[in-house]
C-alpha cells in the first residue's frame, strides 16, 4: 500500500496537479486503471487509482458528480482527469462536489499519454509493493530464526523496536505489560508516560478484538500516535502488539511486516501456552495424589517432603486448603472456549497472586474439575481479606469472578485430604445456594450430622448400652445422677468444679460419682469410659430433644 500524497511528491510525478483544496491525500493506491466508461464503479478494485479524459462527461458535469460519488463509494484512490482533449477544464461545480467528499481529484498533462503515465504509476506502486513484500517476508525470517533460538518475548519485541525505531510492547489479556523495547527508558518523551492511562484504550481494543489506532495524550505537549494489534491466542482475551508513533514507522515496514512478526509472536505465545499445560498436567497429578484418602492409611508408604520437593512441598505443623472455583459453576469439566480462556487465565493470575501475598503456598489444577487448589503451609493472618483483594482485582481486569471454599488445618502431609475434603464439601455446598459471599470456611459438624445417616434404633441402642439406666431416666434420683454426671465429665472430671457449677457440696458430687460408678463397674475417669459416656450422653440428649 502507497498513499497518494507519497506518489505526487516524487519529482517523476511532479507534472500532476491536484484540482481541489479538500482531497485526502493519504488514501492508499493499490493499483491503477484506464477507463472511459461510465459505469467502470461496478468492475473497479478497491483503492484504485483511475485515469480518463473523462469524454463520456463532456458538458455533463451534473453525471460526472454522480460518477465521481460511485468512484468514492468503492472507494478509489482518486481520478486523474486529462484535460484538453475532451473537456478544457473542470466545472466548479465538480470541484465543491469532489471537496464535500474529500475525494481527490487530478490534471494528468495533456503532452502526457495515459498509457505511458499508467505504465509509470503501476511500476512505481508495484516496486513499492514488491519491496515490502521482500522486506515482510525477511522479517519473519529474522524473527522466526529468533523463536528457533528461544528466545523469549522479552527479546522479540526488543528486537521489533530495533526495526521499527518506534516504542513497542506488548501486554496480556490482563492490559499488564509483560515486554517493552528500550524505547520507554530512552526517550524523553516517555519521561511522564503513565500506563495506566492507556489501561482504558487497551480494554476496549481487547474486548473488540479489532485492530485499532487511537491519538493518546501523554502530558499536555506530548501526544502520539497509537496502533494497537491482538494477538489472537485465546478464543475471547488476546494478546494485544502496541506500536507508538505508527504514523512515522519508516520505509518500507509496511502492515504486511507487522503482520509477519505477529504471526512469530503468535506462534511464541502458543509454545508457551503448550508449556504451561504440560506444568498443569504434571501438578494436576501429583496433587491428585497428595489428597487420596489412602493417604491417611499409609503414613510410611510415600516420602512426601522427597516427591513433593520439586512442587515447593516443605515440612511444616499447618497445612490448609482453599479450593478456588467460579462463580455459579458446578464441579465439572471444560466445556467451551470461553471455560478453556477463564481456565488457563485464571491459573497465570492466580500462580502470580499465590506468590505475592502467600509465604509458601502452592498452586494446583484439581484433576477432573475446571478449579484449583491453594495448599498453605504455614498459617496465614488476614486470610480472608487477601482473598478478597484476589478476587477483586482480577474481576476489575477481566469478567472472571473468584469465590473461595477453604478446608480446617491439619498438622500432617498425611492428612492433607481431610482438609481438601472440607474444603471440597463447602464448594459444593455454596455452588447449590445463592450466597454472594467471595470467602466460605468449613462449618465443623455436631455429633448429630456425623451420624444423620444412621438409624435412629441403633443411636438408641448405643446409649442405653452405654449409659445404661441414665441414657433415658425416669425417677429423680436417676435423673440427677446424668446430670451430675454429665457436668462432672464437662469438668474434666473436677468435684470441686462440678459443685460449684451445681450448687451443691462437694461430698454430695463424690457420692453420686460412686453411684455412677456402682452402675458401670468402672471409674468415671477412665479415658475409654469417659469418651463413650460423652458421646452417648450428647446423643440421647439430642434423641430426647428430637
Amino acid at each position: 500500500m502507497t498513499a497518494l500524497k507519497t506518489i505526487l511528491e516524487l519529482p517523476s510525478f511532479s507534472s500532476i496537479q491536484v484540482l481541489n483544496k479538500q482531497a485526502d491525500l493519504s488514501r492508499e493506491v493499490y493499483t491503477i486503471e484506464i477507463s472511459e466508461a461510465p459505469d467502470v464503479a461496478s468492475y473497479l478494485s478497491k483503492h484504485t487509482l483511475l485515469l480518463t479524459t473523462a469524454m463520456a462527461f463532456k458538458g455533463e458535469p451534473k453525471k460526472l458528480c454522480a460518477f465521481i460519488q460511485s468512484l468514492n463509494e468503492l472507494p478509489v484512490a482518486g481520478l486523474g482527469i486529462k484535460l484538453g482533449r475532451f473537456i478544457s477544464e473542470l466545472d466548479e461545480e465538480v470541484i465543491t462536489f469532489a471537496d464535500n467528499l474529500n475525494f481527490p481529484l487530478l490534471q494528468i498533462p495533456s503532452t502526457v499519454g495515459l498509457g505511458r503515465i499508467s505504465h509509470q504509476l503501476l511500476s512505481y506502486v508495484w516496486d513499492q509493493q514488491t519491496d515490502k513484500l521482500y522486506y515482510a517476508l525477511d522479517i519473519q525470517k529474522k524473527f522466526s530464526n529468533l523463536m528457533i533460538k528461544g528466545a523469549d518475548l522479552k527479546i522479540l519485541i526488543s528486537h521489533l523496536g530495533m526495526i521499527l525505531k518506534r516504542p513497542v510492547m506488548m501486554v496480556n489479556p490482563f492490559t499488564e505489560i509483560i515486554a517493552e523495547s528500550k524505547h520507554f527508558q530512552q526517550h524523553l518523551s516517555f519521561a511522564n508516560y503513565n500506563h495506566q492511562q492507556l489501561t482504558p484504550h487497551l480494554k476496549k481494543i481487547r474486548d473488540t478484538n479489532k485492530e485499532s489506532t487511537f491519538l493518546f495524550e501523554i502530558d499536555n505537549d506530548n501526544q502520539l500516535l497509537v496502533s494497537v494489534f491482538p494477538i489472537q491466542i485465546n478464543a475471547y482475551f488476546p494478546y494485544l502488539l502496541v506500536i507508538f508513533k505508527a504514523d512515522q514507522i519508516p520505509y518500507p515496514f509496511s502492515q504486511f511486516a507487522i503482520e509477519q512478526a505477529n504471526t512469530v509472536l503468535l506462534h511464541t505465545l502458543y509454545k508457551n501456552l503448550k508449556i504451561t499445560e504440560s506444568k498443569l498436567q504434571l501438578r494436576e497429578t501429583f496433587f491428585s495424589q497428595l489428597i487420596k484418602k489412602e493417604n491417611q492409611n499409609k503414613k510410611t508408604a510415600i516420602n512426601w517432603l522427597d516427591y513433593g520437593k520439586d512442587y515447593g512441598l516443605v515440612q511444616s505443623t499447618t497445612y490448609k486448603i482453599i479450593i478456588v472455583h467460579f462463580e455459579n459453576r458446578e464441579l465439572n469439566t471444560i466445556s467451551n472456549e470461553l471455560e478453556i480462556d477463564q481456565y488457563h487465565l485464571t491459573y497465570e493470575w492466580l500462580e502470580k497472586q499465590v506468590a505475592n501475598h502467600f509465604e509458601e503456598a502452592l498452586l494446583f489444577p484439581i484433576k477432573d474439575t475446571i478449579y484449583y487448589g491453594i495448599l498453605l503451609q504455614k498459617s496465614e493472618s488476614e486470610l480472608k481479606n487477601k482473598l478478597c483483594l484476589i478476587h477483586h482485582q482480577l474481576k476489575d481486569k477481566l469478567p472472571i469472578a473468584l469465590h473461595f471454599s477453604i478446608g480446617n488445618d491439619v498438622n500432617e502431609i498425611n492428612s492433607i485430604y481431610f482438609s481438601y475434603q472440607e474444603a471440597l464439601e463447602t464448594c459444593k455446598t455454596i455452588l447449590n445456594t445463592d450466597s454472594l459471599e467471595i470467602v466460605h470456611y468449613y462449618q465443623t459438624k455436631g455429633f448429630n450430622q456425623l451420624i444423620e445417616h444412621t438409624p435412629i434404633a441403633q443411636v438408641e441402642h448405643f446409649c442405653v448400652t452405654t449409659l445404661k439406666k441414665l441414657a433415658f431416666p425416669i425417677s429423680e434420683m436417676d435423673k440427677e445422677l446424668r446430670k451430675t454426671l454429665k457436668v462432672y465429665l464437662e469438668s474434666q472430671c473436677d468435684i470441686t468444679l462440678t459443685a460449684k457449677l451445681l450448687f451443691i457440696h462437694r461430698n454430695t458430687v463424690k457420692y453420686r460419682i460412686i453411684k455412677c460408678e456402682e452402675i458401670y463397674e468402672t471409674p468415671i475417669n477412665n479415658p475409654n469410659l469417659s469418651l463413650k459416656l460423652r458421646l452417648a450422653l450428647e446423643l440421647s440428649d439430642n434423641a430426647t430433644a428430637n
